[in-house]
């Protein structure tokens, strides 16, 4: 499968929120990347690590609304901007973020997120 391809699958199933396609996508060994320092969910290694990374989201974050745009393919890698209105911890905020995914032979192995201001 070609990179665009699993970028665009890949795309598609985070803005339908089916995280069971996007998961098939993660390399068992995958890396996520978080810019928090001194956090638990700075650096998360493997496929069951991610799962409860995704799993803490889910019980923490409600999401009012967001948005994806991309993928933007470069080589092996791809990027995709999201946008969140979320509350957490009763504080409700917009973000916004870019998402950097590396690729090898058709799974996602590392993902790694830049954060940005609101809209």
């Amino acid at each position: 499968m070609s990179i665009d391809q699993v970028a665009k699958d890949f795309t598609q199933a985070v803005a339908d929120d089916n995280a069971e396609a996007y998961q098939s996508y993660w390399s068992d060994d995958i890396v996520s990347l978080e810019p928090m320092a001194d956090s638990p969910m700075a650096r998360v290694e493997g496929r069951e690590a991610l799962l409860q990374k995704h799993a803490w989201w889910e019980a923490n974050a409600e999401m009012h609304d967001s948005t994806t745009e991309g993928p933007y393919v470069f080589g092996d890698q791809f990027a995709i901007r999201y946008t969140m209105d979320v509350t957490m911890d009763g504080e409700r905020s917009q973000m916004a973020e870019v998402g950097v995914y590396t690729v090898k032979d058709d799974k996602i192995v590392e993902e790694r997120f830049f954060y940005g201001g609101g809209e």
